[in-house]
């Protein structure tokens, strides 16, 4: 069965629609340079904001450095319009990503990435922001009713977006979590034992079926292009699973949902801090 995940994010965003109404909720994006797939992306961001009536300030620099760049998100925390702050990536590589994420206000950090962030979700805090792709994988799982308690899960990938958010998310609802990377030795022994498979390498045709279980879980969050056409990690030649989100039409569809649910969850703890500091 695949999972459908333009159908669970309409089925979302009817609730969302409903909150932001007669709210006036604030997102500024930030982008250095002028990344193709990055526009697509913010494209998508600002369709969905238009939709819920929520204002969206893109801030694109051509050029920028750490201070620089740090400096502008500092004013950005402070704007009281502003409830929910993005950095675009990829960003150049000569900018300290560590030091712009940690900048961040962690309560108006929607992408989730600041270490106050991650932190909360290790420690399963009802204030945290979650990574919004792992949010929407965790959405997706509760909208098809999956079981995980008990479950063993295999992450492909540790960015701090994907994999150790989705360690800490999985792991807080009981299941046994293993994380591989690049270092992994045999990393078919982990697939193959796996009731699910999470995998965020970035590469076409890299799960195939003999690395996984015929009855197994698959989560690709894989963005790859083959042959002029989008696709994920797993193969074509993958025929025998129990589930498998499908590269379009998957987690991506969630992904960008999540950033208007953690959105939310932002524009209510900045009306609770103002009421508490009354």
């Amino acid at each position: 069965m695949l999972f459908d995940g333009k159908l669970v994010r309409e089925e979302n965003l009817k609730q969302l629609r409903g909150q932001y109404q007669n709210i006036h909720a604030g997102l500024a994006v930030v982008q250095v340079g002028d990344d193709f797939a990055s526009n697509k992306y913010i494209a998508q961001k600002r369709k969905v904001a238009e939709e819920l009536g929520v204002s969206f300030d893109l801030i694109k620099l051509e050029t920028a450095t750490t201070k620089e760049l740090c400096t502008l998100i500092e004013d950005l925390n402070g704007n009281q319009d502003i409830h929910g702050i993005i950095v675009q990536l990829p960003i150049p590589e000569d900018i300290d990503y560590e030091e712009v994420r940690n900048t961040i206000d962690p309560n108006k950090d929607i992408d989730g990435v600041n270490d106050v962030n991650i932190l909360r979700v290790f420690h399963n805090d009802p204030k945290a922001l979650v990574p919004c792709t792992a949010l929407g994988i965790m959405k997706m799982l509760d909208y098809y009713q999956i079981p995980l308690e008990g479950m063993d899960v295999t992450i492909i990938g540790r960015s701090i977006h994907i994999g150790k958010a989705l360690y800490s998310l999985l792991l807080n609802r009981n299941c046994t979590v293993t994380i591989c990377h690049s270092k992994t030795k045999d990393l078919k022994k982990h697939t193959k034992n796996a009731d699910m498979v999470i995998t965020s390498v970035g590469k076409a045709d890299f799960i195939h079926q003999d690395m996984i279980r015929d009855d197994a879980i698959l989560i690709d969050v894989g963005f790859n292009y083959k042959d002029g056409k989008i696709c994920g990690d797993v193969s074509k030649d993958v025929e025998r699973y129990k589930y498998l989100t499908p590269v379009p039409g998957g987690v991506g569809q969630m992904t960008v949902y999540s950033i208007y649910e953690n959105l939310m969850k932002a524009y209510e703890m900045s009306k609770t801090h103002k009421i508490k500091h009354k």
